[in-house]
């Protein structure tokens, strides 16, 4: 097992008693994320497996998705790339760190070189907006008789940059060819980093020609560069400009703005409709479920905080234990009953959208929600025999 530590602010010291395991419990177990303060809500959620666990935590107003990876040296690396992605997409928006043992060398996280699986790593990075945590550092991430890299990576989605601190490889003895990394979640240190929105635009070939003449134009403007520069000489002038720069978050702050002025001169940017910025319920969630929702997640947290007293832990997680079970037996109810809605909708047709749906035929996404309150009953009017 591979040894990562987290590590939120919090007033008392360890309790071992407090400390809570998830994993998939099989045999060949490669990741786990180890809960070791009660007052922390963590849930266990979607996508975990041998070589990964995906949980949910809560700490007050600061919520989370933590992925504790592990990447097999000996499989594509593009396989455990597609399961982040999943997740990324699972989150919504919700602040990502991910803690991986991703077997990929990398100067990004300090590595001496790059292979090809941390090249392919990097640009899944760059183009998913994911920040690496990792620092330089005298010390490796791993080591063992064979050599020392720093394959233990830690990543953050950008509404983190800025909670994550104080990252560092401790000198403790792991016991383990890993080293154990220590960092801290706090309060954000950066200032406009929590309101990051992205904007999508629209390309082609022609266009990306006119982005490379606006970008290549106001950098030489910026910098002072002569207009005369060529393309290979512009390179390693920008590339002593960025290393002599002491300031990096304002080179950081300056070459974002060159990006963004020639994308708005070049691209048309993406529409962002209603639809796609506000999550839409399914059709069978109903107001009661909201409440059970929320009835059933304070029970939980008021049972699993409740460690000094076992008549009423017990008490509480015999309350939790129904509450839940009312809850899952509410939302099969609840499927169940829009599904025969649905279906009896269109029963006088036999060809109708259960039929086409069943099929495979429907290209459009269906508003299941609203053909009870829309649908119009029609009357046919009986045609007259011929004479």
């Amino acid at each position: 097992m591979h040894t990562r530590a987290i590590h939120l602010p919090k007033k008392s010291g360890w309790n071992t008693k407090d400390i809570r395991t998830y994993n998939t419990s099989e045999i060949k177990c490669r990741a786990a994320v180890v809960a070791t303060n009660s007052s922390i809500d963590t849930t266990m959620i979607q996508y975990t497996d041998d070589d990964t666990v995906v949980a949910e935590i809560i700490k007050g107003s600061l919520k989370i998705i933590l992925i504790n990876m592990y990447f097999d040296g000996e499989n594509l690396i593009e396989n455990n790339i597609a399961k982040i992605e999943a997740i990324l997409k699972q989150a919504q928006g919700t602040g990502v760190l991910i803690a991986t043992d991703c077997n990929a060398w990398s100067t990004l996280w300090h590595d001496s070189i790059t292979n090809k699986r941390g090249r392919i790593f990097e640009e899944f990075l760059a183009s998913n907006q994911l920040h690496v945590a990792n620092e330089a550092s005298n010390n490796t991430t791993f080591r063992n008789h064979m050599g020392t890299s720093n394959i233990d990576v830690t990543i953050t989605s950008p509404n983190l940059i800025g909670r994550v601190t104080g990252w560092e490889i401790s000198d403790i003895e792991s016991m383990l060819d890993h080293s154990i990394i220590k960092y801290a979640i706090g309060p954000n240190t950066r200032q406009g980093t929590t309101n990051i929105h992205s904007t999508r635009y629209i390309t082609n070939n022609d266009r990306l020609i006119t982005f490379q003449q606006h970008i290549t134009q106001i950098i030489k403007t910026r910098q002072g560069i002569p207009e005369d520069t060529g393309s290979e000489e512009l390179d390693e002038t920008l590339s002593s400009i960025i290393t002599e720069e002491k300031d990096i978050e304002k080179q950081i702050d300056e070459f974002s703005d060159a990006i963004k002025v020639p994308c708005n001169k070049s691209f048309p940017r993406k529409g962002v409709t209603q639809k796609a910025t506000v999550h839409k319920s399914v059709p069978w969630w109903t107001q009661q479920l909201t409440v059970l929702r929320k009835r059933t997640n304070a029970q939980r947290r008021l049972y699993q905080r409740t460690r000094n007293n076992d008549d009423l832990r017990t008490k509480r997680k015999a309350e939790y234990s129904k509450g839940k079970a009312t809850y899952a037996a509410t939302i099969k109810r609840e499927k169940i009953r829009s599904w025969q809605e649905y279906c009896n909708t269109t029963a006088a047709n036999p060809w109708n959208a259960v039929y086409n749906l069943a099929k495979g035929r429907r290209n459009t996404p269906m508003q299941l929600s609203t053909l009870g309150s829309r649908m119009v009953h029609l009357q046919q009017t009986p045609k007259k025999p011929c004479a």
